[in-house]
């Protein structure tokens, strides 16, 4: 099945669904069908709590109405450098009334799990955090993160900036030449590595991916980023890798850097990375990858879909639940997305809007 899968992708068999002439009304305008089944959605329902078949697709035209605060990223298609940056629309925008508290108490949980000396089954954690992970992994990722949200938290000041976007994220790309990279023992808050020629070819895509991030940052699309990945495929950690190449090269202050370090797959990416925005009380974040496999994979149907490998049917068939809606969001390039993990962004936040099926879990590795 994988290697059907990477011929699959390989042969480049996408499509990104045209827009709509007017706003959709159903699950790809982000409304929930009358007859969705909440209760039962999260728990292995969701894919027979409703009949409509728009609502097991993360599809969404977040474009159409304002609630999706659609912004759009610009990019010359031949640096594949940001051009500019469309402005939010009236009400969208981070950070909102409120964040500096919230973040606070954010980085107050973090803390409280770089402290403990161990994890006990049953304690609730980041999502992000909750896998089976080496101590040192942990303790580095929640100290980061930590520090991330509290050192933003306190810079949050009346008439400060508002960016598009909360986060702009990205995914690593792993693979077992990885174990020959200098940046496997690398840590949050360490030194910066100097990486010869032959290092940076062993990191492949990253290079491209950790550059785009930190083009985000710089181009003002959003105040902090994210990097996201495990030591899936090799001993280095993906999150860390990225965030060595977001600071060390692409000059993202090390402040402004949130990390993931459990996800091994880009399901789990888009799962970790929504869980991360929510307990963040953020709606959106721009989700930015290379202009090879992923991109396509991110699309709204690609050849996955025929064969059972989509995100969205994988997500269904790991967990029960739909990790929410993206759409492409840049222009120049197919490469950046507009992401959001709630589902039904498009229903009042106080209802049906605030749903989403992540969020903290208790530990049980």
């Amino acid at each position: 099945m994988a290697l059907i899968a990477v011929i699959a992708g390989a042969a480049s068999c996408w499509e990104r669904e045209p827009l709509p002439l007017y706003p959709q009304l159903g699950p790809s305008g982000g409304y929930a069908p009358d007859d969705f089944d909440f209760e039962a959605a999260c728990s292995g329902g969701w894919e027979y709590g409703t009949n409509d078949a728009d609502a097991r697709k993360h599809t969404s035209f977040p474009e159409r109405v304002p609630e999706g605060c659609y912004t759009q990223v610009h990019y010359d298609p031949v640096s594949k450098k940001i051009t500019s940056v469309s402005a939010p629309s009236e009400g969208c925008g981070f950070p909102h009334a409120g964040a500096k508290e919230r973040l606070l108490a954010r980085a107050a949980v973090y803390e409280a799990v770089a402290r403990a000396p161990s994890l006990r089954r049953g304690d609730r954690v980041p999502m992000e955090l909750a896998c089976e992970l080496p101590a040192d992994v942990r303790r580095a990722a929640a100290q980061a993160n930590a520090l991330t949200l509290r050192s933003y938290a306190e810079s949050i000041h009346e008439g400060g900036d508002i960016y598009p976007y909360a986060v702009a994220g990205t995914f690593g790309f792993g693979e077992p030449a990885h174990n020959g990279s200098e940046l496997r023992a690398w840590r949050p808050g360490a030194p910066c590595v100097g990486l010869s020629a032959e290092q940076r070819e062993i990191l492949n895509i990253n290079l491209i991916r950790a550059g785009r991030i930190a083009d985000a940052y710089a181009s003002h699309v959003a105040p902090l980023v994210s990097v996201s990945g495990g030591a899936v495929h090799a001993d280095l950690v993906e999150a860390f890798m990225l965030g060595h190449l977001a600071h060390c090269e692409g000059k993202v202050p090390q402040d402004r850097i949130l990390y993931d370090p459990c996800a091994d797959h880009t399901h789990t990416n888009f799962r970790n990375t929504g869980a991360i925005l929510k307990e963040m009380d953020a709606r959106f974040a721009y989700l930015v990858t290379d202009d090879f496999l992923q991109s396509k994979y991110m699309q709204e149907w690609t050849t996955f879909d025929a064969i059972g490998g989509s995100i969205d049917q994988r997500a269904l068939r790991d967990w029960g639940y739909l990790l929410g809606a993206w759409r492409q969001a840049s222009s120049g390039i197919d490469a950046g997305f507009w992401f959001t993990p709630y589902r039904f962004w498009a229903e009042p936040r106080e209802g049906r809007g605030s749903f989403a099926c992540v969020g903290d879990v208790p530990y049980d590795p």
